[in-house]
């Protein structure tokens, strides 16, 4: 015999070359330290406050009170800037190379606060009034008019030191803040790496676990491998004992059978070589495979390692059986065991089907017969006409003494197993003639035979078949049906007439369950399912998709928010008058429960209730954001203003502009005379917390409002303080007409909710990102982030899955282990009823019962054998598709047993009632 090339020596299921550092875990880091590192910058961005102080240059002589000493006052802790700058401020107009070329000198930034009286900027600010160091104003138009119009809003509400203070910090928003505030950009730049992050781990585990598969799948077929290279011998030398006693056909056959099997070692012992170089590293460059070739190549050989132990455990026992080696009663059983269990059940049903039932019982008598035959090293030559041969055979054991010597013996063995196998596959032959009869009878007359009824039929049947086997042989499906194969039994049908006997169960089991024989499969509708992929990509595809144009849309406007939800929710401070409220006409006969007087209506209690009723009628308003003591200036109108009607609506009167400025600052001295908390000394503007709401008195008695002189300086793009001129130079006239009736209280309340209003939208600042790049950062962040979490969910959906099932399945195991103690206990009084009981009254003697009872213990601890070989497994292997079916296949078995035990004993206590009553 050729040497076989030995399987390499390294220890099977380990890993067979020193992997490199894989690059994924690294990556993966990577990318989620840059996803902290992006998150952390984002934080300080949204979060960062302005901590440079801006510093201002004043001309002297500047109207409204502003100085550089009032300025500095103004811009005192709250004048901070993200970069530094200077702000030179003037009155006059601004020069060609000022505005135009940059030329700015030490300053970063001009203003002129001066107007041209022909054009007060009402309408269109003069962008040309501001001057932008190194730049030309065009470059940054809206910014440079943006600033001058925070200033003229200022300028509008009576402001002078803070007019400056709030042009600055527009200037600071829009000029001199580098950094992007908006965390609708940083937070997807920081989750998008955090998912790619997740992804690469994912794709990481995945192949992780694949190599471990792998590996230890090749260990396995190594270690397959080396059990056949080792046991080749003996399998060669029990091939040679039995083909010697065997006619040329049958020994051509075994001999044939071990060449296969040899060649096939040698070869698979060659490829392991080749396998273990090139998971090395060790292969030539040249010579080595690729990636995927190696792949597809460590598959092949697991399922060739598989197909050589299965041919060589085939030839084995085939080989025993032949040469009627004393372990041919233990491979006989394992072929009569699935067989004998399908019969039992098929037997459960005698009452509908008597005459086929009792051939059943007959053939099945008969096989068992054969068995214990084998099993008492008892085999007759008998055909298969006769059930027993009493005379010893000089093939048996205690024929051996003074018989023909041992060459004669052995040939007397091959001879007389060969004589068995043809009275077993005799029996096989009329259990499938009587099975087949049964399933005529079962199946109804009206079903009508097709293609598509007789392939589900037959596939059903070989799943019930296998199933059988794989439960009685503890998984050895494929070494069963070849065992049948290479001993000649079934006549070309893999299993035999338990396919037969199984077809019996599967019509009984679709009559029972559906009421209808053997029923056809249900039509598929032409609804079609909605694939996963439609799930998991598309509806998180369009709902991105629609969360970045809504988000784009509001982020063009995010400087602006109108229509924003209001939070104020401060009454009114505190309340005072100056002036005389008597010199406001009454109103016309008051409403219900209204004060009578003006003067009663500028009562605190009364503002802060009406403010408050004014909430249940509007969804969208509020109160106050921050605390205010109002003080309602009462002013003749011809002491402070010029004014006339207005020629567009009679219900206005007209002030000039440069009229109404002078007078704010006049309201401001007077008042503060009275109340001189309301004014800020180092300053001149009116004290952060208070306001002046000064009130108009024209000669007939009505009244109009001014804007309100306030603590708050407008700030930021398009803020609502002072943005509209006309409110205080066409201001609308109250106490005629139709709402004479309203008093001046009542329409003091209605303007404090339009100050919190403006209020509210004050100080806002612009996000310095565009509407393009927030789209694209909020979609890739939604999909990414709605996949991680389908991911995820998935992932814990189906580890709960499987922690669940696995867990089922373990008390499953644990009550399986109770039942086969059951089964135990009851074992002295199993073999009493089969052996003692039903034994008496066998037409076999008895043989036929004691083979049963053995076969049953027998099967009784194959199941103990693979329940202890079950638990004892680690904890880890204690899951998967592989360890749950060993447990069905046990569960099935055990449930067959308990069947069969509670059968017998029903049959053995039939007897004797039948016996002690006749």
């Amino acid at each position: 015999m050729a040497p076989v090339p030995g399987p390499s020596q390294r220890p099977p299921g380990r890993p067979l070359r020193r992997r490199p550092p894989s690059r994924f875990p690294f990556l993966a880091v990577s990318l989620a330290g840059v996803s902290v590192v992006l998150g952390a910058i984002g934080l300080q961005q949204v979060t960062a406050q302005p901590t440079e102080r801006i510093t201002f240059v004043v001309e002297e002589g500047l109207p409204h009170g502003i100085t550089q000493e009032s300025v500095e006052a103004a811009a005192e802790g709250i004048a901070l800037s993200h970069e530094p700058f200077t702000l030179h401020v003037v009155e006059r107009e601004l020069e060609w190379d000022e505005y135009s070329n940059g030329e700015t000198g030490d300053a970063d930034i001009m203003l002129s606060i001066g107007n041209d009286p022909e054009d007060p900027d009402l309408a269109l600010h003069d962008a040309t009034r501001v001057a932008f160091a190194g730049e030309d104003y065009g470059d940054d138009y809206s910014t440079a008019a943006t600033i001058r119009e925070t200033f003229v809003n200022n300028r509008t509400l009576g402001h002078g030191p803070h007019a400056i203070i709030g042009a600055a910090l527009t200037a600071a928003d829009l000029k001199f803040d580098p950094g992007v505030r908006t965390p609708l950009l940083w937070a997807p730049l920081a989750a998008l790496p955090m998912f790619a992050a997740i992804l690469v781990m994912y794709r990481w585990m995945g192949r992780r676990r694949d190599e471990r598969a792998r590996y230890r799948a090749f260990g396995e077929a190594q270690l397959r491998l080396a059990r056949a290279v080792l046991e080749l011998e003996t399998l060669q030398l029990r091939v040679e004992v039995a083909g010697a006693q065997l006619d040329r056909t049958l020994q051509a056959r075994l001999q044939n059978d071990g060449k296969r099997v040899r060649g096939l070692t040698r070869d698979l012992a060659r490829t392991e070589q080749s396998l273990v170089a090139d998971l090395d590293r060790t292969s030539p460059p040249l010579k080595a495979r690729s990636a995927e070739q190696l792949e597809a190549d460590l598959q092949q050989f697991a399922a060739d390692t598989l197909d050589l132990q299965r041919r060589a455990d085939v030839l084995a026992q085939a080989a025993e059986v032949r040469s009627g080696h004393a372990g041919s009663r233990s491979i006989l059983d394992r072929l009569a065991l699935p067989l004998l269990q399908s019969i039992d059940e098929v037997l459960a049903h005698h009452d509908r089907y008597p005459a086929e039932a009792r051939a059943l019982v007959a053939h099945r008598a008969r096989l068992l017969a054969i068995a214990q035959e084998v099993a008492a090293g008892v085999v007759t030559g008998t055909s298969p006409d006769r059930e027993h041969d009493d005379g010893a055979h000089p093939g048996a054991p205690g024929a051996t003494s003074g018989g023909p010597d041992a060459d004669a013996q052995a040939a007397g063995l091959v001879t007389n197993h060969g004589r068995l196998l043809e009275r077993w596959n005799a029996v096989e032959k009329d259990i499938r003639a009587t099975a087949a009869r049964m399933s005529r009878r079962v199946a109804s007359p009206k079903t009508v035979p097709n293609a598509t009824h007789v392939r589900t039929m037959n596939e059903a049947v070989d799943k019930r078949s296998r199933a059988r086997v794989s439960a009685a042989t503890a998984g050895a499906t494929d070494s069963f049906t070849g065992l049948r194969a290479a001993l000649g039994l079934g006549h070309g049908i893999d299993l035999g007439p338990l396919q037969a006997t199984e077809r019996v169960l599967e019509l009984i089991d679709r009559r029972e369950t559906d009421g209808q024989p053997a029923p056809l499969p249900p039509v598929t509708g032409s609804m079609p399912a909605i694939p996963s992929g439609l799930v998991v990509l598309v509806l998180p595809l369009m709902f991105s998709l629609g969360a970045g144009f809504v988000v784009s849309a509001q982020i063009e406007d995010s400087h602006i928010q109108y229509g924003r939800t209001l939070t104020g929710d401060r009454p009114l401070a505190d309340l005072q008058v100056y002036g005389d409220p008597a010199a406001v006409a009454g109103p016309v006969e008051p409403r219900e429960a209204d004060p009578q007087t003006q003067a009663d209506s500028l009562d605190l209690e009364y503002i802060r209730e009406r403010m408050a009723k004014s909430l249940e009628f509007n969804e969208e308003g509020a109160l106050l954001p921050a605390d205010v003591e109002l003080t309602v200036a009462i002013l003749p109108a011809e002491q402070y203003i010029d004014y006339g009607p207005d020629p567009e609506y009679d219900h206005r009167i007209a002030i000039d502009y440069w009229d109404l400025l002078e007078a704010q600052q006049e309201v401001k001295q007077d008042v503060a005379a009275e109340f001189p908390e309301v004014l800020d000394p180092r300053t001149g503007d009116v004290a952060l917390g208070q306001a002046i709401l000064p009130v108009w008195i024209l000669e007939d008695g009505t009244y109009a409002f001014d804007n309100f002189l306030t603590g708050e300086f407008s700030v930021g793009v398009s803020s609502r303080m002072g943005a509209y001129s006309f409110t205080g130079t066409k201001p609308t006239v109250h106490g005629a007409g139709d709402m004479a009736d309203v008093s001046l209280g009542w329409r003091v309340a209605y303007e404090l909710e339009d100050l919190g209003r403006a209020m509210e939208y004050n100080r806002l600042t612009v996000d310095n990102v565009s509407p393009a790049a927030v789209f694209w950062a909020v979609f890739l962040s939604a999909w990414t982030g709605i996949l991680t979490v389908i991911m995820l969910g998935l992932a814990v959906i189906e580890a709960g899955r499987r922690r669940v099932g696995t867990a089922t399945v373990r008390r499953q195991l644990s009550g399986l282990r109770t039942d086969l103690e059951q089964l135990a206990l009851g074992l002295d009084l199993s073999r009493l009823d089969m052996v003692a009981v039903l034994g008496l009254d066998s037409a076999t003697g008895g043989r036929a019962e004691q083979a049963d009872q053995r076969l049953y213990e027998s099967a009784l601890v194959t199941a103990w054998r693979e329940v202890d070989a079950l638990e004892r497994l680690p904890r880890r292997e204690q899951r998967g598709e592989a360890w749950e079916a060993r447990v069905n296949h046990v569960r099935r078995l055990v449930t067959t047993l308990a069947t069969q035990q509670a059968d017998v004993a029903r049959r053995a206590d039939e007897l004797l009632r039948s016996q002690r009553f006749g």
